[in-house]
């Protein structure tokens, strides 16, 4: 009689342990309550950034999101921590984030992607055309003393305009040696630089056309400088990114197509963020397309099918889930 009274005990200890583990259904999201990070006011990430916002509360009413103001290394580390849910940046510097290569000291192992935002981003080494310089050889050939500005610094504009000029046998010490300068601004600071005869080149990984630069071309005489296949290939192996070309039909001041390197922009997240919330982050977006695909001009070619492809970085088990129910 023990022995049974033991084995009945036994049994039902198991019993309620098994039955405290499987897992329940998920509650469905009655709202949505998260934070955004981007890039500056004013900017193609705000207007994307506050718009993803919008459509979740048209969505979900009743639904708190915030658009925060960041900068993309930084927006990386905040939505690794916790302190922001979702973020935007180049799936080749979350890559790199999840590898621990500069500037990241720490690997950064817990972002995932929800979708894909656009994939044209590409180098543009804006340059005047009435200094001479043509080419990158040019420019280390004539020792020419070059006052350009890079993108935010250890922003991914940042690190691939560099990794482009190196590939290209320059770096920015070179260039600092030669009697130029070598700094960090914004797209719109920088062209104002320009238009104000103190700075002669800008680099920033930007769509094609950008209306910056058609607007800048109209008051200055810009050029692109073309990168060499050799050069592609570096920057390519060193960053994940790839081999593409700006037509000529791009801007009105080029002379011939422009070859170059190009990234993809994604909407991202860490593994904290449920399942659940990032189904219907993906889900509100769908339901507003049309209104998205309107927010700014960077978002007016994406198609439903194509927000899956966000390679390199892996994909949020909730995104998964959503991709595979809406085929």
């Amino acid at each position: 009689m023990k022995k049974i009274i033991v084995g009945f005990i036994m049994f039902v200890m198991v019993f309620a342990f098994l039955a405290g583990n499987v897992p329940t259904a998920s509650a469905e999201v009655k709202k949505v309550d998260l934070a955004i990070c981007g890039g500056s006011i004013g900017g193609a990430w705000a207007a994307i950034g506050e718009g993803v916002g919008e459509v979740i509360r048209r969505s979900y009413p009743g639904s708190n999101t915030a658009y925060e103001v960041g900068q993309e290394a930084a927006n990386l580390a905040l939505v690794s921590r916790g302190k922001v849910q979702l973020g935007i940046a180049h799936a080749q510097l979350i890559n790199m984030a999840a590898k621990g290569t500069p500037p990241f000291k720490d690997k950064m192992e817990n972002l995932r992607a929800l979708c894909v935002l656009y994939k044209g981003a590409v180098e543009h080494f804006i340059i005047k055309s009435d200094i001479g310089i043509n080419t990158f050889a040019d420019l280390k050939d004539k020792k020419y003393p070059l006052k350009v500005y890079f993108n935010t610094k250890d922003s991914f504009m940042d690190i691939v305009g560099k990794e482009v000029i190196k590939a290209e046998g320059i770096e920015a010490a070179e260039i600092e040696k030669m009697g130029g300068l070598v700094k960090n601004s914004s797209m719109g600071s920088s062209l104002d630089l320009m238009r104000d005869g103190k700075i002669e080149a800008y680099s920033n990984v930007i769509q094609v056309p950008s209306s910056h630069v058609t607007d800048a071309g109209t008051t200055l005489k810009l050029n692109l400088l073309p990168m060499t296949p050799a050069g592609q290939k570096k920057v390519n192996e060193a960053l994940g990114t790839y081999s593409t070309t700006i037509p000529k039909s791009a801007y009105n001041f080029l002379k011939a197509d422009v070859p170059t390197v190009g990234a993809t922009v994604v909407l991202f997240a860490s593994t904290d963020l449920s399942d659940d919330e990032a189904y219907a982050v993906l889900k509100s977006i769908k339901e507003n397309f049309d209104y998205f695909r309107n927010i700014h001009g960077s978002l007016k070619g994406l198609k439903l099918e194509e927000l899956k492809d966000v390679d390199p970085v892996p994909m949020h088990p909730g995104a998964v889930k959503f991709f595979k129910e809406n085929k």
